[in-house]
């Protein structure tokens, strides 16, 4: 909007990823499919509100917060890029986060040496104690 940036693929996978860990890490996958598979044919309108009424709001965070607000908005109004946010949160969902990167040897010791130790169950809290996943 206010940049002649093209947002790259790269960019576009990194905010994906980004939104679908920050969603899965308060536990509102589900909720969050939910809304996006009925947000998906309004994206453009939906990105383009957004950017009417909480850009200007944006400067408030930085001129950091500008650019990535302005590039989370250029990313969310393509059918195909929520299509893909989707898919990611379906994904974590199902299996949990995956990382991306090579896990170095400390962090590989680490997970084995919990391994060995039994966790217990973790009960569920809340509301969702009554969802059957």
């Amino acid at each position: 909007m206010l940049w002649d940036d093209e947002v790259t693929p790269e960019d576009i996978d990194e905010i994906i990823e980004w939104t679908a860990r920050e969603i899965y890490r308060y536990g509102m996958e589900t909720a969050a499919i939910l809304f996006l598979e009925s947000y998906k044919p309004m994206s453009r309108v939906g990105a383009s509100m957004g950017q009417v009424f909480l850009f200007p709001l944006l400067p408030l965070f930085g001129d950091n917060a500008l650019v990535k607000g302005d590039k989370v908005f250029q990313t969310f109004q393509e059918h195909e890029n929520v299509e893909k946010l989707i898919q990611r949160l379906e994904d974590i969902a199902a299996h949990g986060i995956k990382p991306k990167e090579k896990k170095t040897e400390k962090e590989e010791q680490k997970e084995g040496e919990e391994e060995k130790e039994e966790k217990p169950v973790q009960e569920k809290k809340g509301w969702r104690k009554y969802l059957p996943f």
